[in-house]
């Protein structure tokens, strides 16, 4: 599973980077995203509903998010 930090990175950057690395993923692969940006809970949803990537899980780490998305 291929990760990509955005850690440090401000909104729209870490939705931005995650969208970059499904372009090359195949269907069915999984991301994870780590992001700490206080707006990336709502915006990684709101990116997965509008493009159909399945958010698989949405944790809160010690100082950041982390997210898992599929691709369709």
């Amino acid at each position: 599973m291929e990760l990509v930090d955005a850690r440090g990175k401000s909104c729209p950057l870490p939705i931005v980077l995650i969208a970059k690395a499904l372009r090359s993923a195949a269907a069915g692969d999984q991301i994870t995203v780590q992001s700490d940006d206080r707006a990336f809970p709502e915006d990684i949803r709101a990116w997965c509903r509008k493009t159909n990537h399945e958010l698989a899980s949405l944790e809160t780490r010690d100082g950041f998010y982390e997210a898992v998305v599929k691709k369709p």
